[in-house]
């Protein structure tokens, strides 16, 4: 044997690769005295370090003032546009986010360049880099900033925490870093037992899924589309192909010569050949295999602990079973570490390498546009260099792929780290559902829509203290401490009692007249300041008083920009109209009104504090975390028909019957049945691998596979022809085919989707399935039909006392 010489760093990853690399060359013997060889090496080198942090260890990165500095900067700037009306507050809530986890992915970028340039040797970084102990996350909120903080619903508190675990938390601070702290003890002592009831049900499920004998002779299989888009894809595809076995012969077309025969395994430099080579390719598949209960070898293909084929008697289901199971019953652990930080994949961003001058063309290669944020962007439609220069000497080239947003304009001044720009994915699908938001007032005032051409429906609410004209005289007495005089320019309600004349004459500087009618007007004497009191719809009976000085119009020669060194600008949300060069400043606070909302206001409404003005739909981003996930595996796979005797729309139920009928109107019922069947199953195999991929767990198909063939496996019998089975009846499918053969009148069927417990309870052995569920009505059945169990599967086994059938005592399947 040949000594191999590796002169690197060997980590986490680089042992499991070596380790992974020697089974397949060496086999399981050979690696064993390697792995034992690893750990007492492992362990010596542990001793000698001994390693041991101290708070010298943890450096805080220099530029993090700076960075938080220019985030606040940026979000006051959206919050200025959000207050003149020009973002929705859905998209400010948004900007928050993203920009806010945009500085935090910065800073952990940060963390590491710094821990690589300072000290090598530094103990925490040996421990997180090596695969040891801990996580970039952990010391992410150690010595970076914790950063977003997600509540006890999983919602996201748009209130960053900007301080890191060194330098202490402020009080406001730690108070919200308690909902998420406290959802992950809670998670970890009550959603483990969740996620092990499942492991229980899946097992219980496909316990009899044991590896039967070697070729079933089917001629189905599953068509593989081997086109890819990016690398990802190229990954996901060569895992997938490799271990699986092909069912047709394939050759290449140029040279005619066959790249791999029928009944071949994939390996993986095969597997890279053919997707370099083939657009689609034809494999055995579990879901179509043809056994009964079990599987058979070239179905199933490669045993993963062995990169061989699978052996006959190995236990395929409680493998399948274990392998989704178990990462639930960890990542339920997780959740405490990390202590219910928000956590979210961003674009990559390009940030200034040293401080200077952005320099571009804007002109070509791109185009100015404005983002959902109302922001100046330039897009490159093309490859695009662009520079910072720092001095006459120094000058920086950064190369920018196309589709990538330059967010600063030509000639400005940029410091180090600033993000300059942002590689887009528009593959990216969202996988965010949309929510029901209700819009409410910050303040009370009249209503006022304002529909540009350009822009959406706008809707201003201009400040005022909205008095119920009932209250009018108890108003009055109040306003009178504060002004000598009061001017009304409004609508009165009549007053006709003898109590109120009486108490008008008391109130001493103020002229007040009583009204005969609705249109009467009443004035009274300005002084020094003023008030304006206006009414609106008869049924209301509501007035609104408001500052008069704030409505007068304003001459300016030099336009819009010199508004800021008016006094008047210091109104919230203050809405500005130009005429020529008179400036009309109105105080109102403005809504953006996104298409399809509801509205809940007319116009020239007078409404009051928290009043709902609309509701609208929008994204909401979540934290993604496998305690959410964990709940949509459980409905998925028990597959329920109704919630609350109501029949679920859009359920897994409804889709296999659309699917059913469409095919049955092209097929007949065998092959509309296999149809559905597959698609179904397609279906449920990449909803289940889209809950874990997304927290980053690797789960072979082929285990999703397994347990998706269980609850696809049985059809209902619609017409039980000349076969001795009873309508309603489920039977497996590959079963009724086989009997269909025989039969002049054949049974016709329909496919059926049935959950994971029911599927423990309809097995063939009525000993395993007494002992999960409902016990006294499966024996009392049993004892009426005189049902027989053949002991095909482990736990019927198990409970006798008996052998096995699967390994050693592989012979009872014989």
């Amino acid at each position: 044997m040949k000594k191999l010489i590796c002169n690197k760093t060997f980590d986490k990853k680089q042992i499991t690769k070596l380790i992974e690399w020697f089974i397949y060359n060496y086999g399981t013997i050979r690696t064993n005295n390697l792995t034992n060889r690893l750990k007492s090496i492992g362990f010596k080198h542990a001793t000698k370090a001994g390693l041991s942090l101290g708070p010298e260890d943890l450096k805080i990165p220099s530029i993090k003032k700076q960075l938080i500095k220019n985030t606040v900067k940026l979000l006051k700037d959206q919050k200025k546009y959000y207050e003149e009306g020009k973002i929705t507050k859905q998209n400010l809530l948004q900007k928050e986010i993203d920009t806010w986890n945009l500085t935090n992915n910065t800073l952990k970028n940060e963390i590491i360049k710094n821990f690589r340039q300072t000290n090598l040797l530094n103990p925490v970084y040996m421990m997180i880099f090596s695969g040891a102990r801990g996580n970039l996350a952990q010391i992410k909120q150690l010595i970076g900033m914790r950063g977003l903080m997600s509540d006890s619903k999983g919602d996201i508190i748009n209130l960053p925490i900007k301080s890191s675990l060194k330098e202490g938390l402020k009080s406001k601070e730690y108070f919200i870093s308690c909902y998420g702290a406290r959802k992950g003890i809670i998670d970890t002592a009550l959603k483990t037992a969740n996620s092990g009831y499942l492991t229980r049900k899946l097992i219980y499920v496909s316990q009899n899924m044991i590896i039967k004998q070697q070729d079933c002779k089917t001629k189905k299989g599953t068509l593989i589309n081997l086109t890819i888009k990016n690398k990802t894809d190229y990954i996901k595809l060569k895992t997938k192909l490799t271990g699986t076995i092909v069912a047709e012969n394939i050759t290449d077309f140029k040279t005619r010569k066959k790249i791999i025969c029928k009944s071949q395994d994939i390996c993986p430099y095969i597997a890279k050949k053919l997707i370099c080579n083939e657009t689609y390719i034809y494999v055995r598949s579990i879901l179509t295999c043809n056994i009964n209960i079990g599987l058979c070898q070239l179905c199933y293909g490669w045993d993963f602990a062995t990169n061989k084929l699978v052996r006959i008697g190995e236990a395929v289901g409680i493998i399948a079973a274990q392998s989704i199971g178990e990462p639930g019953t960890q990542l339920t652990m997780r959740t405490f570490h990390t202590g219910g930080i928000f956590t979210s994949k961003t674009n990559k961003v390009i940030s200034s390498p040293h401080e200077g001058k952005i320099i571009y063309d804007y002109k070509e290669g791109g185009k100015k546009i404005r983002n959902k944020f109302n922001e100046n962007i330039f897009i490159t439609l093309k490859e695009k260099d662009i520079f910072i220069k720092k001095s006459k000497t120094k000058m920086s080239k950064i190369k920018l792929p196309a589709q990538s947003i330059i967010f600063l304009k030509p000639e400005k001044i940029v410091f180090t780290k600033q993000i300059i720009a942002e590689i887009t994915e528009w593959n990216k699908s969202k996988q965010d559902k949309k929510e029901i938001s209700e819009i409410k007032t910050y303040n009370s005032g009249q209503t006022k829509f304002q529909n540009n051409k350009k822009a959406r429906k706008k809707l201003l609410i201009i400040n005022g203290r909205i008095i119920d004209a009932k209250n009018l005289l108890k108003e009055i007495l109040t306003y009178k401490t504060k002004f000598r005089n009061i001017m009304f320019k409004s609508e009165m309600i009549k007053i006709s009692s003898k109590k109120t004349r009486e108490k008008n004459k008391k109130l001493s500087k103020i002229n007040f007249f009583t009204c005969k009618s609705f249109r009467d007007k009443v004035k009274t004497i300005i002084t020094k300041k003023s008030c304006k009191v206006t009414k609106l719809a008869k049924e209301q009976n509501k007035l609104m008083l408001t500052k008069h000085e704030s409505f007068k119009k304003i001459r300016d020669n030099k336009g819009v920009k010199e508004i800021g060194k008016l006094n008047v600008n210091r109104v919230k949300g203050v809405i500005i109209q130009k005429k020529r060069t008179n400036i009309k400043i109105i105080p109102s606070i403005p809504y953006i009104i996104p298409y399809g909302s509801n509205l809940k206001v007319l116009n020239n409404e007078l409404i009051e504090k928290g009043r709902t003005i609309f509701r609208t739909q929008y994204k909401k981003e979540r934290t993604k975390d496998i305690i959410e996930g964990l709940p949509k595996i459980e409905e998925i796979l028990e597959a329920k028909r109704t919630r609350d005797s109501i029949k679920i729309r859009g359920s897994l139920h409804d889709k296999l019957e659309k699917i059913f009928k469409i095919y049955n109107e092209k097929h007949n019922y065998e092959i509309a049945t296999r149809k559905a069947i597959a698609q179904i199953q397609n279906i449920l195999v990449k909803q289940i691998q889209k809950v874990y991929t997304s927290q980053d767990v690797n789960i072979a198909e082929k285990h999703i596979a397994v347990i998706v063939k269980k609850i696809t496996s049985k059809v209902i019998i619609r017409d039980k022809g000349d076969s001795n089975l009873m309508e309603g009846e489920l039977i497996e499918i590959s079963k009724i085919e086989k009997i269909n053969k025989s039969l002049k009148y054949k049974t016709i069927y329909e496919p059926i989707l049935i959950g994971i417990t029911k599927t423990s309870l309809v097995t063939e052995g009525f000993i395993s399935a007494a002992c999960f569920q409902e016990t006294v009505r499966i024996l009392t059945k049993s004892a009426i039909r005189a049902k027989i169990d053949w002991l095909t599967g482990l736990k019927e086994n198990i409970i006798l006392g008996n052998l096995i059938p699967s390994g050693t005592g592989r012979q009872l399947l014989k």
